[in-house]
């Protein structure tokens, strides 16, 4: 039987999603978010989003990616199970970010200033599709969303107490 918890946003940060099995022995493919692949191995417990600990193991990579064993798991009809469920961490677990660094978490949610200070909208999510991190943004004058790179020459100043970004003009 697989322990249960209660996540909670500003405990929990994803590092990645599970992907299709490899072979027939319970193998995953792993799309990781930590900034090196082989961290994963740094951490025992990982938590799903239906509140589920599992342990996971770093086993070897493809062309594609990392590939990952979970415990108790020894078959492709088990390890299916687990395809497309995104894995997370405590945040007291992971480093703390330096000064330019900010987890996605962190940044979800935050007013979107102009250089009047006004607030103009808000960061809905961060996604990368692999060519860099982007920002949704909810504008609300229009009721629109729109994405923008996340640069520094798009978001000059981030204050994260405060709970905004300003967005260049």
């Amino acid at each position: 039987m697989i322990p249960k918890l209660s996540l909670s946003p500003n405990h929990f940060i994803q590092v990645g999603k599970i992907g299709r099995p490899k072979g027939t022995k319970g193998l995953l493919r792993l799309h990781c978010y930590l900034n090196d692949d082989r961290d994963i191995n740094q951490f025992e417990t990982f938590y799903l989003e239906d509140e589920s600990i599992i342990k996971l193991k770093l086993v070897s990579f493809d062309k594609k990616g990392p590939i990952v064993f979970i415990n108790d798991i020894d078959n492709r009809t088990n390890a299916e199970i687990f395809v497309n469920k995104n894995i997370y961490l405590k945040k007291e677990e992971l480093q703390p970010t330096d000064d330019n660094e900010f987890y996605f978490h962190d940044l979800e949610g935050l007013d979107v200033i102009d250089n009047k200070n006004e607030i103009v909208g808000k960061v809905i999510s961060v996604v990368n599709f692999g060519a860099g991190d982007l920002l949704e943004i909810l504008f609300l004058k229009s009721n629109k969303n729109e994405f923008f790179r996340f640069t520094e020459q798009n978001f000059p100043s981030i204050n994260i107490k405060e709970k905004n970004i300003t967005i260049k003009s």
